[in-house]
């Protein structure tokens, strides 16, 4: 069997994920507390070269901003790239599947994937003969 990529976790994933899960949240901790606490605070500690408080509000806007962005970005995107409903390759494209009628296939068994013809669709939905 070929060598697939899996979305099965791995070893290396799951350490991976931890580290990123664990930093992400060190540096929440640290955003947060460098928004909420005084100026005086951080002199008393030693820290005297930090960010100034307009960036706390500015970083937070521009994370919003880009995930909402993103996300807007993504559905724009996913409807540009869908073909309008009079296009001919939503009838038949390079991934059709075309019919193979095999007369030597067992007559019970389940017949193979395939697309349907857009004849054969409209016959079975709009077809007036009821039989």
């Amino acid at each position: 069997m070929p060598d697939t990529p899996s979305p099965a976790p791995h070893p290396e994933r799951a350490v991976i994920g931890f580290f990123l899960y664990v930093t992400s949240i060190f540096a929440f901790g640290i955003y947060v507390l460098w928004a909420y606490l005084p100026n005086d605070w951080f002199e008393q500690i030693g820290l005297t070269y930090y960010p100034h408080k307009y960036w706390s509000i500015a970083i937070a806007v521009l994370v919003l901003t880009l995930l909402i962005g993103i996300v807007l970005g993504n559905c724009l995107m996913n409807s540009f790239s869908v073909p309008t409903l009079n296009s001919m390759t939503l009838i038949h494209d390079q991934h059709t599947r075309k019919t193979k009628h095999d007369e030597s296939s067992d007559a019970d068994a389940i017949p193979p994937v395939e697309d349907l013809d857009l004849s054969f669709v409209n016959q079975v939905l709009y077809s007036s003969d009821t039989n």
